[in-house]
């Protein structure tokens, strides 16, 4: 038989006993506390970090695709060299149909002649000008539109304002003999379009 004196160490033993067994459970539950926190906050981390890859990797891609359409300008318009100028095909391909295309000469005057305020005019003007065979052997000149890397003022999800410099060569075919060179500058607005890029307002500056 216990004496008084043994019980109380005995509860004792129990009352510290228990007292560790409380503090290591908050413990435990203290370092999983802690841990799930510091793992939620590294793929927070990573979620951030992916997403800001994504970003920019489709910020280099709208960049390369309008690059891309202000390259096939020139080879549309005026020609590859086998298959010759498809304008129809320019004005589907370039431009949404219902901007306009605006024209200014060196002194910022209107150049009246070149402006469209639609835009759908100048693609069917440019379609009725263009050759019915290829090559046209009855026009003794030939000319190229060189449209240089733009220059992007802005660029959303969905539109963009660029900046190109741009040269136009009118020379006499099988020579070196150039007729005029106009030096411009096309300040563009674009809108992404089922996954396109295209031109809605398109204005051109002719410089000294």
């Amino acid at each position: 038989m216990k004496t008084k004196t043994e019980g109380s160490r005995g509860w004792g033993r129990a009352g510290q006993i228990g007292t560790v067994i409380v503090v290591g459970v908050a413990v435990m539950l203290w370092t999983t506390a802690v841990s799930a926190s510091a793992q939620s906050g590294e793929n927070n981390g990573l979620e951030q970090r992916v997403e800001a890859l994504e970003q920019q990797q489709q910020t280099a891609a709208d960049k390369l695709a309008i690059t891309q359409q202000l390259a096939d300008y020139g080879l549309l318009f005026n020609g590859d060299g086998p298959h010759g100028p498809d304008r129809a095909k320019w004005g589907e391909q370039m431009f949404t149909g219902d901007g306009s295309f605006l024209a200014f000469d060196a002194n910022l005057n209107v150049d009246t002649p070149k402006n469209f305020p639609n835009i759908k005019d100048e693609i069917a003007s440019a379609i009725a000008g263009q050759p019915a065979v290829w090559p046209n052997t009855a026009n003794p000149n030939g000319s190229m539109h060189y449209v240089f890397n733009p220059v992007f003022e802005s660029l959303t999800a969905t539109t963009a304002v660029t900046d190109s410099q741009s040269m136009i060569v009118n020379a006499v075919k099988g020579t070196s003999k150039v007729n005029t060179i106009k030096i411009a500058v096309y300040h563009d607005t674009w809108r992404k379009t089922n996954g396109v890029w295209k031109k809605v307002v398109s204005t051109w500056y002719e410089l000294d």
